[in-house]
């Protein structure tokens, strides 16, 4: 491997890669830059959960990008920026065109916001954050100023029994602080499963990055955002729930319970990286692990960085609260009643009223409670005589026949039906403020005809119908009702969801982003100062 200089941004580049360093370069910057897009991208800023196929073909799609890239160009801070907006630009392009998310589960379109607005920055910074991480770590295994000059640290026994000790010590604190944060024990399960995501982390950071001080602080800020980001999408707190199985033949049930986005990125994140960084740094002075001093003014950057950042946290607060998810839908206003096909009959007037609560409690791809929460009242005078009360209470966590994706039940700002793959076709694509399925029992001059009909509301964009009701659906007709379904339409609605929330999520979410790629930047610049030759 030839060491040479970058003209352009006078950082340390390597050329002429053997294949097999090009293999373990590649490997390594696909794998941080996705995981950098689920921790920051779409758990912290966007607050979704693709299916698992976005994530397998984002990382091959990106290993064949970087992998020819490298193999081109070399490695290189402007090399690797030029290299990631190329992937930036043939995903989103991909998902736009020819793929929704969330195939093969449930077709699901990203929207505009989503793949071109928020998605071409969001995604180029938390891809070239990844491959600013790799290229350090790279770096760092031929900077031999920054490695331990303990080998004994290294031996395979005690590596191992230090990274283990470390990772149980770090576990139990944070879990301990959690317990005690929130007043809820997260589970034994919590404790195993985390413990067997952090011994391997560990052993790996130490041997890749080294026990210095700077590896410490890396190895803590990255532990931190793992054992979160496992935390939001894999790891619910609650199991088991008693009573433990030891020797009973049937299964225990399994009720679990997410974090809110408050106690996730506001809390846990930063006691993580905090506890997760002593225990590095103390474990770095069981070694002779050399560093150097970063100086007064890095001290003064990370310094304004985290007042920065506290500052955005508690702004941040005040947004992301649990009554951010829960929201109020009303109208008593003049509206339409039609009983034909939906979208294609005549409204006839009606005096029709809703009243409608629905939290939005679990963004998660997965049919494990906690569900959404709906609680939803209207009563629709029709011409003929007949008044029709629709009570829900429980939301359609998936609908009956597989067809679409429900959101769990609730969706805030979300589009569908159309050619969206989602609800109706013969309806135009419609962008909801709120939009929700449930199931409904039906009431007509107060004798029950109908339990568990599927019910669909959704507020809408459209002059002079800006709130619709659903009942039924073509494959499941209400019975004793004309052409099997209710149609109420409404001029206009109180209430509906603050994007206030959404705004808070991606401000922390990039000034978290901004920060890390900062220092990142930072420590490979450095690193090239102290390299040798």
């Amino acid at each position: 491997m030839v060491a040479g200089n970058d003209s352009k941004n006078r950082t340390e580049t390597f050329d002429d890669l053997s294949p097999s360093d090009l293999l373990a370069f590649t490997t390594l910057a696909s794998l941080l830059a996705i995981f950098a897009d689920a921790a920051i991208g779409h758990a912290m800023l966007w607050g979704n959960d693709p299916y698992w196929t976005y994530w397998v073909t984002d990382t091959l799609l990106m290993a064949t990008v970087f992998g020819l890239g490298t193999a081109w160009f070399g490695v290189g801070l402007v090399r690797g920026a030029m290299i990631t907006a190329v992937h930036m630009l043939l995903l989103t392009t991909y998902y736009w065109s020819f793929s929704p998310i969330g195939l093969p589960g449930h077709p699901e379109w990203l929207d505009l916001e989503h793949t071109w607005l928020t998605g071409l920055p969001v995604h180029f910074a938390v891809y070239y954050l990844g491959y600013v991480l790799a290229f350090w770590l790279w770096q760092r295994r031929f900077s031999t100023g920054q490695l331990p000059t303990d080998r004994a640290f290294y031996l395979p026994a005690r590596l191992a029994t230090m990274a283990l000790a470390v990772s149980v010590g770090v576990v139990i604190i944070v879990g301990a602080l959690q317990t005690f944060l929130f007043q809820d024990f997260p589970g034994i399960t919590w404790f195993v499963v985390r413990i067997a995501v952090a011994f391997p982390f560990t052993l790996v950071w130490w041997v890749m990055a080294g026990t210095d001080r700077t590896a410490a602080v890396g190895g803590g800020i990255m532990m931190g955002f793992l054992l979160t980001t496992y935390t939001h999408f894999l790891g619910p707190n609650g199991l088991p729930n008693p009573p433990i199985r030891l020797l009973a033949e049937n299964p225990p049930p399994a009720v679990v319970h997410w974090l809110s986005y408050r106690q996730e990125f506001l809390v846990l994140l930063p006691v993580t990286v905090v506890v997760a960084m002593a225990g590095y740094l103390i474990a770095s002075r069981r070694s002779d692990g050399q560093d150097r001093e970063w100086g007064r003014r890095s001290a003064i950057s990370v310094v304004a960085s985290l007042v920065a950042l506290f500052g955005l946290g508690i702004v941040t607060a005040v947004y992301t609260g649990p009554e951010s998810n829960s929201v109020v839908v009303s109208s008593r206003g003049p509206g339409g009643l039609e009983q034909e096909n939906a979208g294609q009959g005549q409204l006839a007037s009606t005096t029709a009223t809703l009243r409608m609560t629905v939290e939005n409690r679990n963004t998660h791809r997965t049919p494990l409670p906690p569900h959404d929460r709906v609680a939803i009242k209207a009563v629709v005078p029709s011409n003929d005589g007949i008044t029709y009360l629709i009570e829900a209470t429980e939301p359609m966590v998936a609908d009956p026949q597989g067809r679409f994706t429900t959101w769990s039940g609730v969706g805030f700002d979300v589009w569908h039906h159309g050619s969206s793959g989602i609800g109706v076709a013969t309806l135009p694509p419609t962008n909801s403020n709120v939009a929700a399925y449930a199931v409904a029992n039906v009431s007509a001059n107060g004798k029950l005809i109908a339990a568990g009909v599927p019910v669909h509301v959704m507020t809408t964009s459209r002059e002079g119908a800006r709130l619709e009701l659903h009942v039924g659906d073509p494959d499941f007709p209400l019975p004793a009702v004309a052409n099997g379904n209710l149609r109420v339409v409404w001029r206009d609605y109180e209430g509906g969801y603050d994007k206030a929330s959404a705004y808070a999520r991606y401000a922390w979410g990039s000034g978290v982003l901004v920060v890390l790629l900062g220092f990142a930047l930072a420590a490979v610049r450095r690193g090239s100062k102290l390299s040798p030759g």
